[in-house]
């Protein structure tokens, strides 16, 4: 369903409030209230990338969750801006070493977090361009933040720097971890149990992956893929029940000319290898769209969030250089859209004659 149509806004919020928590737990009680303060800072540094996005309309998929995302950026970078912090703050020797391992925790867990994400992180960046993602949680998960806001608000009232802050962070993120270790468990028996599936009906080559969708856990898309034919479900893992929605790939060769660009081939990194083409109809000459099967809304299996639209001739030629950068808007009303997300994931429908 939606990846996140909000969430390059919200998602550092998240990841603030994990900073937070880990200065909560880990150094609050001997740093205090500027440990809570510079964990959700340093926390959110590394989303410093997507001022990147500006460039071009690949900008984003290349650079977001990239060099600042990671595994070395943390333990390289962690301890200096803990140090210029600690000097900032022009307090004794005896907290330095402190402020550096915030530093370090802070930002190293960034993207551990993302990595839960479909989205894809880079992080081995720039040793491999491998985009690493779990599937377990989606970019906005009101519980996963939740649980870690509460810690932190236990630790305002009681004082950061006494111990019941401490056990109150240490919980916080026990659980919020064991959350996403929950939610990325659940894609994986949901994949192998769709893989059974297929294999009773002889399908036995089909690549079949699960995302995570907006505000919840529980209601993951699933896309198969067996030849030509594409499957689109949306299967609650709390109730169990899956609707199914299909199509065939177009196999128009404009598409492929689109996807052999550099753009698209750029997309098709980008989006591991899960997208899919059309060639929709529209006035002032023809187009290829290539969507992001990941991201996408019901009764819309084609449609992804976002994509990009490449121009042709009226002989089919590509018209080189014109590249569009597309996100589909919510459908509207966005309330329905997200009363139907809770109905897919937690509504049993009622017997028949019930």
């Amino acid at each position: 369903m939606i990846g996140s149509a909000e969430g390059p806004l919200l998602e550092p919020v998240t990841q603030g409030l994990l900073g937070a928590s880990f200065g909560q737990a880990l150094y609050g009680r001997r740093l205090g209230k500027p440990a809570i303060v510079w964990g959700a800072v340093l926390g959110m540094l590394p989303d410093v990338d997507t001022a990147l996005s500006l460039a071009g309309p690949v900008g984003e998929f290349v650079w977001h969750r990239s060099f600042t995302h990671s595994l070395w950026f943390g333990p390289v970078i962690g301890p200096l801006l803990g140090l210029l912090v600690w000097r900032w703050r022009r307090e004794g020797a005896e907290t330095r070493g402190a402020w550096m391992g915030l530093g370090v925790i802070a930002i190293l867990t960034h993207p551990l977090l993302d990595w839960f994400t479909s989205y894809g992180t880079q992080l081995l960046f720039p040793f491999s361009r491998h985009r690493f993602a779990l599937d377990g949680v989606a970019i906005v998960d009101p519980a996963y933040s939740a649980v870690l806001a509460l810690g932190l608000l236990w630790g305002a009232l009681r004082g950061f720097s006494r111990p019941p802050s401490q056990i109150a962070g240490a919980l916080a993120l026990a659980i919020s971890t064991a959350y996403l270790l929950y939610g990325y468990a659940s894609n994986e028996r949901l994949k192998r149990e769709v893989r059974e599936s297929l294999a009773a009906e002889g399908i036995g080559d089909a690549r079949v992956e699960a995302y995570p969708t907006l505000l919840q856990i529980h209601l993951r898309r699933v896309v198969v893929r067996a030849g030509s034919e594409v499957r689109v479900g949306w299967t609650s893992t709390w109730t169990g029940l899956s609707t199914w929605e299909r199509f065939h790939e177009s196999q128009d060769p404009r598409i492929d000319v689109a996807r052999d660009s550099p753009e698209g081939r750029v997309f098709q990194w980008f989006a591991m290898g899960m997208t899919t083409g059309r060639v929709p109809t529209r006035e002032g000459g023809e187009a290829v769209e290539i969507d992001d099967l990941r991201y996408g809304f019901p009764q819309r299996p084609r449609q992804g969030l976002w994509g990009l639209r490449f121009s042709f001739d009226a002989d089919g030629r590509r018209l080189p250089g014109v590249v569009e950068r597309y996100n589909r808007p919510l459908p509207a009303p966005a309330g329905d859209l997200f009363r139907e997300i809770f109905q897919r994931a937690y509504a049993v429908p009622p017997r028949e004659g019930g």
